[in-house]
């Protein structure tokens, strides 16, 4: 039971980190976003972005241990073509891991569904993705809400705000601010996914 209340009181610390570090800022308001759509509108994540990722980065290790695995067994005049053929796909896969996290996974650090308790509504999902530049203060936070009705149908909102708003000048993390803010940019998504249909 003394276990539950310390990891309790650990989560309850506030969030500290050096404001001048823009990696650091930008971590600690995608963290606070991310525990706002889990505790408090009660999102559940969804890892399929995220798996994407790992599915390709798990194949370019299969190469590269089957290539280290072969080399070990049949030493290196008899290993080549093998070394070869699992370099360039270690590679090419790396290639598409790259071009993955470009242009598919892009900024988005939180996706989520909604799941309706009752059974009647369709699954909302929503979909988080945010920007900071590395020598500028302007945090920019993009929403992308569908209510599950239509599909094909998104209702997107953009939140672009100084980070000095959410920090003091301790670099202490302000989390009622920046819930204030997410809950006015998910109702107007909610609003605008409405007034679509």
């Amino acid at each position: 039971m003394s276990d539950t209340a310390i990891v309790n009181n650990i989560a309850d610390k506030p969030i500290k980190v050096n404001k001048w570090e823009s990696n650091a800022v930008k971590n600690a308001l995608d963290d606070a976003c991310k525990k706002y759509f889990k505790e408090t509108l009660n999102f559940t994540e969804d890892y399929k972005l995220m798996d994407g990722r790992l599915y390709i980065s798990f194949i370019a290790c299969l190469f590269s241990g089957y290539a280290l695995v072969y080399d070990w067994l049949n030493p290196f005049p008899k290993s080549r073509s093998v070394l070869i053929l699992c370099v360039i796909a270690y590679f090419i896969l790396m290639g598409i891991l790259t071009f993955y996290m470009q242009f598919i996974e892009r900024s988005k650090f939180y996706t989520g569904k909604l799941v309706d308790r009752t059974g009647l509504d369709p699954v909302s999902r929503c979909t988080v993705s945010s920007k900071l530049k590395k020598y500028d203060d302007k945090y920019n936070l993009t929403l992308e809400y569908n209510d599950g009705k239509d599909k094909t149908t998104k209702s997107t909102q953009t939140l672009l705000t100084s980070v000095g708003n959410y920090f003091d000048e301790n670099g202490v993390l302000i989390y009622d601010r920046l819930t204030d803010d997410l809950k006015k940019l998910y109702d107007q998504a909610r609003s605008n996914a409405r007034k679509v249909k």
